[in-house]
């Protein structure tokens, strides 16, 4: 047949792939015969590759029957080749080591982590391997803790980075303290980062509680701030003491209760009548809404001693006071508690007062005559000789008759009689 070679072809091709064979190559193959201490790879064109078990890269103590095959494909690199038996030698470690040196390369040029198993432990440290390229662990690379038995690490599977390669001389240094220090940075990180944000989260959350309570207490203020009346009782706690008066709170709000309106009566000092922190019932004077200022007192505004007064008193009517107060004018009664009246030194006696304290003294009662009552204006005028004058008889009825009966001296005549004798 035309597609038939000559054995002049065949060999032409056998010699034509022998050329192309050179040692160093890489070639891939399936395997032909598995023995005990090699495997056979069909090379085609009646060359067989002949890989043996010391060149087959088999990990730990498995036979080659427990690895291979026939069937399974193997890429492997050509050692030798023997023209007169037509074979061709092959190494699948060497294959593998250079699959592997550029794994491990590209590792080291990542910074990329890759996991060595130990398989010798000495005094400075531990030889590991990566698939088939043996490395060095240095005893201080081993651990971030102190290590005292290498030996203790034989078998152990260690994530490692590479940190120093050197393929020319063999040399391949690793370091599982990296690996295990980078985690702990990387946990500090996350729990220095976790910790801020818990932080951050509870600020956050403190902030909002604070917000929102700022809010209902501005409601709060606001709305009792709408609610209060001109003459509203509230009850409230001395939050200062001032010279001209004190600050009460009346549930959020402060007021101002004026030394004037702490009582009805004179008062010297804010101090004789309250102290911080003490509880009261204020009543409302005045809200102003525009500058958000609340006058208070701490007298009963609804109950004026002087609008109580002037339902009983009036103008002529003799009444008795308390000497509270003496001035070199006068002095001041209290009426009532709350209602004052001044009795002027002219008024004191018919006679010519010099000293105010010649005719009264503090603390004496005196029964004087009102002259002058205006409880809106809070004033009164009373006499004390105007009450002692002994009242003049009434001789109005008479003066009508006079036509009648007479002059006045008829009229008077027996009474002047009466009266001399």
């Amino acid at each position: 047949m035309k597609n038939e070679l000559s054995m002049k072809d065949l060999l032409d091709e056998q010699e034509k792939a022998f050329n192309e064979v050179k040692v160093g190559k890489t070639i891939t193959a399936k395997i032909i015969k598995v023995a005990h201490d090699e495997v056979v790879l069909d090379l085609e064109y009646g060359f067989d590759g002949i890989i043996p078990v010391g060149e087959l890269n088999i990990e730990g103590n498995k036979s080659i029957e427990e690895v291979y095959n026939v069937g399974d494909e193997v890429t492997a690199v050509i050692q030798r080749v023997s023209e007169k038996d037509g074979t061709i030698r092959l190494s699948k470690l060497q294959a593998d080591k250079r699959n592997d040196l550029a794994e491990i390369t590209k590792a080291y040029e990542d910074h990329r982590i890759i996991t060595v198993n130990v398989e010798k432990a000495i005094e400075r440290g531990v030889f590991a391997k990566y698939k088939s390229i043996d490395v060095f662990m240095p005893i201080s690379q081993i651990d971030t803790k102190f290590v005292k038995e290498t030996k203790e690490y034989i078998g152990a599977n260690l994530e490692c980075y590479l940190i120093e390669l050197d393929a020319k001389r063999n040399r391949f240094v690793v370091s599982h303290r990296e690996v295990l220090q980078e985690r702990i940075n990387i946990e500090r990180e996350e729990r220095r980062a976790r910790i801020q944000a818990e932080k951050e989260a509870e600020r956050a959350r403190i902030k909002a509680e604070r917000d929102a309570e700022r809010t209902r207490i501005k409601q709060e203020k606001e709305d009792l701030f709408n609610s209060l009346q001109v003459g509203q009782k509230r009850h409230g706690k001395v939050t200062k003491i001032m010279s001209y008066g004190a600050f009460v709170d009346i549930g959020g709000l402060e007021g101002l209760v004026h030394l004037n309106n702490l009582s009805w009566k004179r008062v010297e000092s804010v101090e004789d009548m309250l102290q911080e922190g003490q509880e009261v019932d204020v009543y409302v004077l005045d809200v102003n809404m525009e500058t958000r200022k609340i006058a208070l007192a701490l007298k009963d505004i609804n109950n004026d001693p002087w609008q109580l007064i002037s339902e009983d008193v009036y103008v002529d009517d003799i009444i008795t006071g308390k000497v509270v107060r003496i001035i070199d004018r006068g002095a001041f009664l209290e009426i009532r508690e709350g209602v004052e009246a001044f009795l002027p030194i002219s008024e004191l006696s018919e006679d010519r007062v010099v000293k105010v304290t010649n005719v009264v003294n503090i603390d004496d009662e005196v029964k004087v005559k009102v002259l002058n009552f205006n409880p809106e204006n809070r004033r009164m005028l009373v006499s004390k000789k105007e009450a002692e004058r002994e009242p003049e008889e009434d001789y109005t009825e008479y003066l009508e008759v006079e036509d009648s009966l007479g002059t006045l001296g008829d009229l008077f005549k027996d009474k002047f009689k009466n009266l001399q004798k």
